[in-house]
């Protein structure tokens, strides 16, 4: 079937960035690259744990950032971390929208032809 991908921009107060975002259905909580988050100038706070699907520790730091496909925009406290993205075959995809993102703001995902 395929994965699904989306473009979304990621801001904080007057900075934004647009980035290609790999939506995980299989992700309990969304997490943005460390680049991203530097040019957003993001403030990173506290610490941030997860577990990958091959059961790896994944850290980092968290921050609020808000994402928007145009649609939707809604602010989010998400993870900050390198690792999935480094472990990741998805060259260019900075952005992993989980569940978190997607149960918020009642998106629905169809899969017709």
């Amino acid at each position: 079937m395929g994965r699904i991908y989306k473009a979304v921009k990621l801001s904080s107060g007057k900075k934004s960035e647009m980035t290609v975002a790999f939506v995980d259905t299989g992700a309990d909580e969304t997490v943005i690259s460390k680049r991203i988050a530097k040019k957003l100038d993001l403030k990173m706070y506290g610490e941030y744990e997860a577990l990958s699907a091959a059961k790896e520790k994944i850290t980092g730091k968290l921050a609020t950032v808000t994402i928007s496909d145009g649609k939707i925009a809604d602010e989010l406290v998400v993870g900050v971390s390198d690792q999935v993205f480094m472990e990741s075959d998805e060259e260019g995809v900075e952005t992993i929208i989980g569940i978190d993102f997607l149960q918020r703001n009642n998106v629905r995902l169809s899969f017709k032809r």
